[in-house]
């Protein structure tokens, strides 16, 4: 996957731009929502998924890949302890700083990536704390959106220039129905699903009502 490592400082750069800043404003917001002091997961790393950290926010930041770890703590230093590898890719760091629960577990673009999406969203959802919530974002396979298209054609021979295929790298792909149907666990419970404006991208977010 080194080739594919190569994808993300592209984020913030138009034509990626597109997809990925209306993801981020609404990231942002669902974490200013979350209360004054919010301590913030995000799973799959990437604090580049914020426009900017709330103010009273701490963050926290994991990822099974240590490049990305490594990654996160060259661009925040003012954290880096903040940072660790999964144990595995079904489990999550819970010792030390990573010990306890949290206000908010996101993951943004990870799911899609994950061959057994249900107990792997069950597993983040056991981070939240009662009153929490649980926030994945992941790539609109609905029959109006015109990503899987732009998959198939021009983001393919971008990625092929780049040494990689698109085409095994997303294995579970959702629609708004279907990541509404996620079952995340005993205790979870749905708020809503929103689409983006392009319509290429969708925010689910779940809550411990327990």
């Amino acid at each position: 996957m080194t080739a594919y490592f190569k994808n993300h400082p592209r984020r913030l750069r138009f034509p990626w731009s597109l997809y990925h800043r209306g993801l981020r404003r609404r990231l942002e917001a669902i974490v200013r929502a979350s209360g004054t002091h919010p301590r913030v997961l995000v799973v799959g790393c990437g604090l580049e998924s914020l426009d900017g950290p709330p103010a009273g926010a701490t963050y926290f930041g994991c990822d099974i890949d240590p490049r990305t770890i490594e990654a996160c703590r060259e661009a925040h230093p003012e954290i880096r302890e903040r940072f660790a590898v999964c144990p595995s890719a079904d489990s999550l760091p819970d010792e030390g700083e990573f010990a306890g629960l949290f206000d908010v577990v996101l993951a943004k673009e990870v799911i899609e990536h994950v061959a057994r999406p249900t107990p792997w969203a069950q597993m983040l959802a056991r981070k939240v704390r009662p009153g929490g919530s649980l926030v994945l974002t992941t790539p609109n396979y609905g029959w109006l959106s015109t990503l899987p298209l732009l998959e198939a054609t021009v983001l393919e021979l971008v990625a092929r220039r780049d040494g990689y295929s698109r085409r095994d790298i997303h294995p579970s792909h959702f629609d708004a129905e279907s990541l509404a149907r996620l079952d995340t666990g005993p205790g979870m419970t749905l708020v809503g699903v929103e689409t983006t404006w392009t319509r290429w991208a969708l925010v689910g977010q779940f809550t411990r009502v327990e």
